[in-house]
């Protein structure tokens, strides 16, 4: 015989796993709308058409969830190449007073340098900042923005100094605030539009499918390495270059594309040392 009651709690305890209270942080850069959602256990960042980042705070892994490839990314620090150590960015953050309200947040304004560099001014609100869900967000944005660095390695050096900053920005909330808006030149570069605090979240808004492939940034980047440098010995090889030089002088060839495969032979082989 069905219980009508059971039957009822049955379907009640279904809709309370469907819906999750989180907040919600929309942010605008130029012509692009992103999200970021926490539920104060992990977060969840929009990557737009490439994907999503989850990163859980109890283990600080992060993941790289690209749906188009079926695919799960581990960045983990631990797994990152030695020897090419990110170049050193020192961050400085002169007061200048107040701000405007942003989103609907007191702000203050900061003039925002990097290895000396004027970067802009950065508005920080202190006030959204003192949200414990917020709190634990920029934790695990520094968190991402380490590994990311991390995995950067050399290559971070060729990076201009305020795109390295800006990395590092989420290191610096305790004394700015949460970063409500950030612009260079009087242009408005990424903007706060909103935060929503205990909204309602998909149940598997921060689920990853089994289905999916596990891989390591690591793992690919070696892979990168590896053929590029089968790619260089290629190249090297003197069938190659009579090749290029036999059809070169037949002209199927034009010199100005030899002289591009020249160029980019001569940037793999200063990549790889």
């Amino acid at each position: 015989m069905n219980n009508p009651i059971w039957l009822i709690s049955l379907i009640l305890l279904s809709n309370a796993s469907a819906a999750l209270a989180g907040t919600i942080v929309t942010m605008k850069s130029g012509n692009k709308t992103s999200t970021i959602v926490t539920d104060g256990k992990k977060a969840r960042m929009e990557m737009g058409s490439e994907g999503y980042v989850i990163v859980d705070y109890k283990t600080s892994s992060v993941k790289m969830v690209v749906p188009k490839r079926k695919q799960v990314m581990l960045l983990n620090a631990n797994d990152m190449p030695g020897g090419n150590k990110s170049p050193k960015v020192s961050v400085s953050l002169d007061k200048l007073g107040s701000g405007p309200a942003i989103a609907g947040y007191a702000t203050s304004k900061f003039r925002y340098k990097v290895n000396g560099k004027s970067c802009g001014i950065i508005y920080g609100s202190k006030e959204a900042y003192s949200h414990g869900d917020i709190k634990k967000l920029f934790d695990a944005v520094s968190t991402m923005a380490r590994r990311q660095q991390a995995m950067m390695g050399g290559y971070a050096g060729m990076m201009d100094a305020c795109a390295l900053g800006d990395i590092k920005i989420s290191d610096y909330v305790a004394t700015v605030g949460v970063p409500m808006r950030m612009e260079k030149d009087g242009k408005i570069g990424t903007e706060v539009m909103s935060i929503k605090l205990n909204a309602q979240v998909p149940g598997n808004t921060f689920d990853v499918p089994s289905s999916y492939r596990t891989t390591s940034v690591a793992g690919e980047m070696k892979k990168a390495q590896q053929g590029m440098s089968s790619l260089k010995q290629q190249m090297q090889q003197p069938k190659v270059q009579q090749m290029m030089q036999q059809l070169q002088q037949s002209g199927q060839m034009p010199p100005e594309v030899m002289e591009k495969l020249r160029q980019a032979r001569e940037q793999m082989m200063q990549q790889q040392r």
